[in-house]
């Protein structure tokens, strides 16, 4: 009688505990890329699911236990088989992989005939089962919380930047211009579409001269990762400390996020009455800067599409890519075309908001893949990625058609923003057009350092009204692009640094490496 008590005092929790699994597995593989509010939305949808399965069941089966352990079966198997398939697709060629899906399917299905058929029959209690898979499921979910606060512990560093001076205008400034600085994410200069891609880009690169802009014709990205080039720019200075700070071997980008969300350039221009907008481009980045006044195009802020693809990856959907069109690619590829239409279309419209000069940030993750449209911005079929995957997704040919497709798009509307933009404004603005770095051009038996000479080449652009490019010079780097706008607009004595050049890889970005000068130059 005793026993029977304390059974029905016992607390269940195995289902909401194994529902969390999956999605502090997918962050703790990619905590160096991702925030933790990342992971909200798709906790509250997990739990949802998992709550209304174990209620429905529960209603039918009026028990809770065997409910509970049928709703974490079936949590566990929908979110266990695109393990099992990758690590069975890793011992046998492509053409096995349709073989694979449809007996890891058959098997899935016999699974869950067979346990439920035993669970609903059984006249067990499953006491001692339900504290089984109670302790079980608190030790998966410890595990991975260890390993998330180990590597917290392990990247931790009291990290405090150098004490910020405010810009210093001179006496001289009259009305002050607006600046508009537009990163597209891996855009080819015009050597790498000319050796590279058999694409002449000449066209647009009249276009912007004819309306006095300054080409920098061989211009280097200090940095080959996207993180890094960032923190650099917009705070004017290297970044090569970061090295000694985090270590070589880290891949956490954490200390350049926060160097990016509240940088030197914006704090600058904020003392002196600018108003700072900036464009969510989607990744963690550059998605809400803490110091802008306005995030645009945030429809989706606390939604992280890369938590959500790595999630589909281990799920049960993953066998939707060989059968049927995957319905979650459409999703993906919506959400970054919507995106990058939504900033398009809104920094033109920025001057009509305010009377005040303002500085816009806006940073496209495009013509970078996932490639999501044609030449004439058609929507396209290609596979929906996020960024280095270790294999190829696409063959060579078909990857720079998708690649240069992607740009051919992009370069047509730029030229329509920069129209409006030099048309339309009362007071010419300051506009700058970079790439953080060239694309990676890693094709069959490209050689390395052709490669790296690609990855670190790229387009950069820049119109001053008042015409004053002395600063400039066709090798500029990103480092002194901000420091030139404020000494040759603002009246501000920053001077210019050497520009350096320095490639690391994506498995190792903190070991840099400088860029021989004879290399870059020929």
């Amino acid at each position: 009688m005793q026993m029977q008590k304390n059974s029905k005092k016992f607390i269940v929790i195995h289902p909401i505990l194994i529902a969390l699994f999956p999605v502090f597995l997918v962050y703790s593989q990619n905590i160096h890329l991702i925030l933790i509010q990342g992971i909200i939305f798709p906790i509250l949808i997990i739990l949802g699911i998992t709550i209304a399965i174990w209620v429905s069941i529960r209603f039918i089966l009026k028990n809770t236990r065997k409910s509970a352990l049928l709703t974490s079966l079936y949590v566990f198997l929908f979110f266990s088989y695109g393990i099992i398939f990758k690590i069975l697709e890793s011992n046998v060629t492509e053409e096995y992989f349709i073989l694979i899906h449809v007996l890891l399917l058959i098997a899935y299905t016999a699974l869950v005939v067979f346990i439920t058929y035993y669970v609903v029959k059984t006249r067990r209690n499953f006491s001692y089962v339900t504290s089984t898979t109670n302790v079980v499921s608190i030790i998966l979910l410890s595990l991975i919380f260890f390993n998330i606060t180990a590597y917290n512990f392990e990247n931790f560093s009291s990290f405090n930047d150098e004490t910020y001076e405010p810009i210093i205008v001179g006496n001289n400034l009259g009305s002050l211009p607006d600046i508009y600085y537009i990163v597209l994410d891996e855009y080819a200069p015009l050597r790498t579409l000319n050796t590279v891609y058999d694409y002449d880009n000449s066209d647009f690169v009249k276009f912007l001269q004819e309306r006095d802009f300054y080409i920098a014709k061989n211009s280097h990205s200090n940095y080959a990762e996207t993180f890094l080039a960032m923190a650099s720019t917009l705070n004017m200075k290297y970044v090569n400390y970061l090295s000694d700070t985090v270590g070589e071997e880290s891949l956490d980008q954490r200390i350049p996020y926060q160097m990016i969300s509240n940088n030197h350039v914006m704090k600058n221009l904020k003392s002196i009455g600018y108003e700072i907008y900036n464009f969510d481009s989607g990744w963690w980045g550059t998605r809400s800067l803490q110091i802008a006044d306005v995030n645009l195009c945030s429809k989706n802020q606390n939604m992280d599409f890369h938590t959500l693809h790595a999630l589909k990856q281990i799920s049960i959907f993953r066998a939707f890519d060989m059968f049927i069109k995957d319905p979650s690619s459409e999703i993906f590829h919506q959400e970054r075309r919507d995106r990058i239409f939504c900033q398009f279309d809104d920094i033109t419209k920025i001057k009509q908001e305010t009377e005040k000069p303002v500085f816009v940030f806006m940073h496209v993750m495009a013509p970078h893949d996932p490639y999501v449209f044609g030449p004439d911005g058609e929507e396209v079929d290609y596979k929906y990625t996020f960024g280095p995957t270790g294999t190829a997704y696409l063959d060579p040919s078909e990857e720079k058609t998708a690649y240069l497709n992607q740009l051919i798009y992009l370069t047509k509307t730029l030229r329509g923003v920069i129209e409006n933009l030099q048309e339309n404004s009362e007071n010419q603005p300051i506009i700058i057009i970079q790439s953080d770095t060239g694309p990676s051009t890693k094709f069959g038996e490209t050689a390395n350092e052709m490669h790296q000479v690609d990855r670190m080449s790229i387009f950069n652009a820049y119109y001053f009204p008042n015409g004053k490019y002395d600063l400039l010079s066709d090798d500029i780097t990103p480092v002194n692009s901000f420091r030139i706008v404020f000494d040759s607009n603002f009246q501000t004595d920053y001077g210019l640094v050497e520009d350096r050049v320095f490639y690391s890889t994506y498995e190792k970005p903190y070991e840099l490496i400088e860029m021989n000068e004879l290399l870059i130059l020929n």
